[in-house]
């Protein structure tokens, strides 16, 4: 509990700083020459924000953007010094959320400002857990009238019984809790209204200015307007500098429409601060947390809370959805719904038409998976007190897209020649989970996210099939620890048990696997002996992983960060993951050449990993686009029975083989290269199969697990899809009979089509299709 940023959060805020340099030089050059429209790198960006303060169409904004002279400039440019005279109306309206922190006897620790009807925020350094905040009261208005004289100030104790949700990370540093009792003063909580946190891309660009409503060192509330301008933005934090003292901890920063842009929580002189030439910037910069991020967040930790306390976070991410801050009651701004509506309510896009402008925050509201729920008259269940509560590792940098309909999913055309999704069968059909928010004319079945699609099997609560396009020119790796993108390098994935998935709302949750399905497992040595340290690999290796069937990497790619990260998380929603043996499901990530990569795996080179590895690399290098089709293979007689002994998922079966299909164009010519691997050899070693008698402890059978390549017209057979004449004709398998086992990597992805097997195998296909069509 400090009204000071810890020395841990002020040194991680300056190597972030140190790493966002060349950001932070080009942000002050364009501001210096007048062009701070010309900071911001991502164009897409450009015309969100551009749309969302004007209310045009997006291709109106986009038009305008591209030609400033057109009216951007009345956005950014050379007036930068005008704004609409409502800005202080609704920066007032912002101001009376803010409340200062302080202890029973008065001190001041920090800053905080409602973000819904009910909870407040402030930085983890400032309350860090539920003991600190029992000592601490929320105090609002205390401030100047237009007289300058002090206002009456209320007070209020905090209920962290009712609600208590804290990141100590350095990286995301907010707490969130509930207002209880009014302890002095006559004003009731709802008199001050709220700033929410939303998600929305649309509220901010490098260059822009930011306001700050705060209680510096514990003075009456102040406002540092149109004095600091965002110079960088990293994973989950923006840089603002000004010429001013650095901001209050717990302040909350806003755009020019006072919509919540992020939480400040450090600032200091920053003297490593220099020009093109080396000469020192007389700057004070600013850190704050993106609202984004802690929206993220917020929406990731819901599912540790008690009922009542979802029932909280759940409201203030549902009012999260309109940008702007709440008027208090009885308070209005003139064409308040009109300006709303114009821009300010949600991160989706405008329409290319012109409609459904901004109706989009009753689509989004449903985007946590279905698990937003009302209020409950009383919200005092209690919350036990303890330790804060935090996320594991990279689960708090998992960035989650709250606009579903925004989603472009698999591209049929990416590859130049139109390769559509296979086509389920009849019966495949009647088990496939419809997606319930499907467009008119869509296929009822996919389920679309960023460069990748999945349609799922109902029934057995796993995908059919994954498809994802794979840019290799603009390929990125993220990383998890860190949130920072950056050009292609090793993957460093470790055990996918412990990471946190997204539930899919846009199905039934019947037709998914819960996200706590593969906790709690329990593994044995060679011996028999239990391996009660899970770190270790023999752990890993012996556990039903939820592995990745689009790969995290694959769709990401492109020049949009926010995409990225976006792209990243969305490969966690459950939908994509399906039970693999961890030595099959987990790879190398070593980079070419380096210490690690030169000790041999244990299973050779031919795990499952290896292959995705492998595609990734070569399109990487070869600055190549591929498609890749991927799934399990459903038997339902002798998959292996797995439903842990949960009567919600009685019945439940994992797959012992998957396949995947990897389409690219070599020499203007299509190439289909098809895949089957058996899994069986290492879940025959499992701990359930141990304990039910069907085998004895022993080394995992690595050398025992085989890959094969197979004929489109085999995996047709097997998967029960049609493919289309056009991957028949592109298969690359040329051996006799339905498919041979592989020795090498090479040896699969560089073999090149057969014009005549591929008659053969397009004619077949085609034969086939029309006693299937005669049948119907």
């Amino acid at each position: 509990m400090s009204i000071k940023p810890t020395p841990r959060i002020a040194a991680a805020a300056r190597t972030r700083l140190a790493g966002a340099a060349a950001q932070i030089r080009h942000s002050m050059l364009m501001i210096e020459e007048r062009r701070p429209g010309d900071a911001e790198p991502e164009l897409s960006r450009k015309v969100q924000v551009y749309q969302a303060r004007t209310g045009l169409s997006i291709e109106e904004a986009d038009r305008k953007v591209a030609k400033p002279e057109s009216g951007a400039e009345r956005i950014w440019g050379k007036t930068v010094d005008f704004v609409d005279v409502a800005f202080f109306e609704r920066g007032r309206r912002a101001a009376r959320a803010v409340a200062r922190i302080i202890t029973t006897d008065g001190a001041a620790v920090g800053t905080g400002f409602l973000i819904s009807p009910h909870l407040l925020m402030t930085n983890n350094h400032v309350i860090g857990s539920t003991q600190d905040a029992a000592g601490l009261l929320a105090e609002f208005d205390y401030e100047r009238d237009i007289n300058g004289v002090m206002l009456q100030a209320t007070r209020f104790a905090f209920d962290t019984k009712a609600c208590f949700l804290t990141n100590d990370q350095d990286n995301l540093d907010y707490t969130v809790l509930a207002l209880g009792r009014r302890v002095t003063g006559t004003k009731e909580l709802a008199s001050f209204g709220y700033i929410p946190v939303s998600s929305a891309r649309n509220k901010h660009q490098l260059g822009d200015f930011v306001n700050i409503l705060q209680h510096p060192d514990g003075r009456p509330k102040e406002a540092v307007v149109r004095e600091n301008q965002l110079v960088a933005r990293t994973g989950t934090t923006l840089a603002y500098v000004a010429d001013t003292e650095p901001g209050a901890s717990g302040s909350p920063v806003c755009n020019v429409l006072w919509a919540l842009v992020a939480l400040h929580h450090w600032g200091s002189p920053h003297r490593e601060l220099t020009d093109e030439s080396g000469k020192e910037i007389a700057k004070t910069v600013n850190e704050g947390i993106r609202a984004s991020s802690i929206y993220t967040d917020m929406s990731t930790l819901r599912s540790t809370l008690d009922p009542s306390a979802q029932s909280m976070i759940d409201e203030a991410l549902r009012v999260g959805l309109e940008a702007l801050p709440q008027s208090s009651v009885g308070e209005t701004l003139a064409g308040e719904s009109a300006m709303r509506d114009a821009g300010s309510a949600a991160s989706v896009s405008v329409a290319k038409d012109g409609t459904a402008t901004w109706s989009i925050p009753l689509t989004v509201s449903v985007k946590l998976g279905g698990l937003l729920s009302p209020i409950p008259e009383t919200a005092s269940a209690a919350l036990a007190s303890g330790p804060a509560i935090q996320p594991a590792g990279a689960e708090a940098r998992l960035e989650l897209d709250p606009d579903y309909s925004d989603r472009s999913g698999y591209d049929p055309r990416f590859l130049g020649v139109r390769i559509d999704l296979p086509k389920l069968s009849r019966a495949q059909q009647v088990i496939a989970a419809k997606n319930t928010e499907a467009d008119g004319g869509a296929n009822p079945y996919e389920l679309k996210y960023h460069h990748f699609s999945v349609i799922m099997n109902g029934k057995r609560r796993l995908a059919f099939l994954s498809a994802v396009n794979i840019d290799g020119s603009t390929s990125k790796d993220f990383d998890r620890s860190s949130g920072v993108i950056s050009d292609p390098m090793a993957d460093g994935d470790d055990s996918e048990a412990s990471e946190l998935w997204f539930p899919e709302h846009r199905i039934k949750d019947s037709q998914q696997t819960p996200r706590d399905f593969y906790e709690g497992q329990t593994t044995f040595d060679a011996d028999g002996n239990p391996i009660l340290d899970k770190r270790r690999g023999g752990h890993r290796n012996r556990m039903f992983q939820k592995g990745h069937l689009t790969r995290r990497q694959d769709p990401l790619w492109g020049n949009d960060d926010d995409l990225i990260r976006y792209a990243n998380a969305d490969t966690f929603h459950v939908t994509n993951c399906a039970p693999q043996v961890g030595f099959f499901n987990m790879g190398v990530g070593k980079r070419p050449g380096s210490e690690a990569a030169a000790k041999p795996h244990p299973g050779g080179n031919l795990y499952w990993r290896a292959l995705e590895e492998y595609v990734l690399s070569n399109a990487r290098t070869d600055r190549q686009r591929v498609s890749v089709f991927t799934g399990p293979l459903f038997d339902d007689e002798n998959d292996f029975p797995w439903d842990r002994g949960r009567s919600d998922m009685r019945g439940f079966l994992a797959p012992r083989k998957f396949w995947k299909l990897v389409l690219r164009v070599d020499g203007g010519a299509l190439q289909a290269t098809a895949l089957v691997a058996d899994q069986s050899p290492l879940i025959d070693v499992l701990p359930e199969a141990i304990r039910r008698g069907e085998a004895l402890p022993a080394p995992l059978p690595y050398d025992k697990v085989k890959q094969y390549h197979c004929s489109i017209a085999e995996l047709e057979r097997i998967t029960g899809f049609e493919f289309g004449t056009k991957i028949a004709e592109a298969d690359t398998y040329s051996s006799r009979g339905q498919r041979r086992e592989v020795s090498t990597l090479d040896e699969l992805l560089q073999s090149r089509r057969s014009r005549r097997p591929a008659k053969q195998a397009a004619k077949k296909v085609a034969k086939k299709a029309a006693k299937k069509a005669k049948k119907r």
